[in-house]
């Protein structure tokens, strides 16, 4: 079993959304974990030693369950100019509440449903809603608007947009059965259902598609780029604030182009498109999707990227202000991952730990200066 594998059991078992499958895999993974730490190379024999007799004193007495959730706790990676950090954390229920009143907690805000009619419908829970000619539109307290009982020739196609706020996520499933991730601080506009010889959907900020199949192209439209396909799974960005526009193919094929520009590129799996605001500049590489799509996943994950940059991702979970004592901090670099579900304050404190930046958190400010 594989670092990622471990971590998203564990936080599944945590939140106790297991299969019995999975549960049974837990414990064996636990009682075989001092072979399985062998197969760990992204942390070192030393620390791996240390943190199993830190678990295993705690477990003594106090069964699995227990060890399960002080072990998803316990092991926190984080590297800074290719070096690896681990922060170790053991606080009392004093410390505990008092680092409670403090934390920058994930934002809650509501998701908002337009209609055609100009009517904002809140997707607060589970709900039937009632489109103009007699569209059914179901909204899921698991945050998955479904549109796929609307079926095409049968209405007159009308518009509907729907809005994430900050520390949210939704997914919809549009008429022609197609699934749409979004992140928060997006939008996404669409036809309800889709009409003529395509199917185009209008993105501010980020999502991820996973497109049916069809002979009819699906067009993905942002400020900067239209992305087209046929049926396949990538990744869009493009918020305003944001410095570079980037689309992460996963599975088939997309072709990408700027607005401002005629040049055409085709994306195969595996493979990332950049587009930096400032100069224009267009590059195409093979690079991890998981530093894209880790959103997805529950997790903040980084490579060699700015401290302004990380802040801005921040800012989008948290719903938070940043201010900078020196502007050079902004161009500070790091690598690393964070658990989104946990307060910012934890991905702070490691940057903080391993470099001379510090972070004062007041309410939603997030302050940051040389130590």
């Amino acid at each position: 079993m594989g670092v990622n594998e471990i971590y998203d059991l564990l936080k599944k078992y945590r939140e106790n959304t297991c299969t019995p499958e999975e549960k049974v895999q837990i414990i064996r993974w636990y009682q075989q974990y001092d072979d399985e730490v062998e197969r760990l190379p992204e942390i070192p024999q030393g620390k791996l030693d240390q943190l199993w007799r830190s678990i295993e004193n705690k477990v003594q007495g106090r069964g699995r369950r227990l060890f399960l959730c002080y072990a998803a706790a316990l092991i926190v990676l984080f590297s800074v100019g290719g070096g690896l950090f681990y922060l170790e954390q053991e606080n009392s229920p004093e410390k505990t509440l008092e680092m409670a009143r403090q934390e920058l907690l994930p934002a809650k805000g509501i998701v908002v449903l337009e209609l055609s009619n100009g009517q904002n419908i809140p997707l607060t829970g589970t709900a039937t809603i009632e489109e103009q000619g007699g569209r059914v539109i179901e909204n899921d307290s698991s945050r998955v608007l479904d549109y796929t009982k609307v079926k095409e020739n049968e209405v007159v196609p009308v518009y509907n947009k729907i809005t994430v706020p900050t520390g949210g996520e939704y997914l919809v499933l549009l008429s022609d059965g197609s699934r749409v991730r979004l992140n928060s601080c997006s939008s996404l506009r669409y036809l309800v259902p889709f009409a003529g010889d395509s199917r185009t959907v209008e993105l501010d900020g980020e999502a991820y598609f996973d497109v049916a199949k069809s002979a009819v192209p699906f067009f993905v439209k942002t400020t900067n780029l239209n992305v087209r396909v046929t049926g396949t799974s990538f990744n869009v960005s493009d918020y305003l604030e944001d410095r570079r526009v980037t689309t992460t193919l996963i599975e088939g094929q997309v072709i990408v182009n700027r607005y401002d520009g005629e040049e055409k590129y085709v994306l195969e799996p595996g493979s990332t498109f950049k587009y930096i605001k400032c100069d224009g500049k267009v590059k195409v590489k093979e690079e991890d999707p998981e530093l894209y799509i880790s959103w997805m996943h529950g997790k903040f994950k980084f490579e060699n990227m700015r401290l302004e940059d990380i802040m801005c991702k921040l800012n989008r979970w948290y719903d938070c202000t940043v201010e900078y004592a020196d502007d050079s901090l902004r161009d500070l670099r790091f690598s690393g991952a964070a658990e989104k579900d946990r307060s910012a304050n934890y991905l702070l404190e490691m940057i903080a730990t391993v470099t001379d930046v510090e972070f004062d958190v007041s309410g939603k400010r997030i302050r940051i200066s040389h130590k």
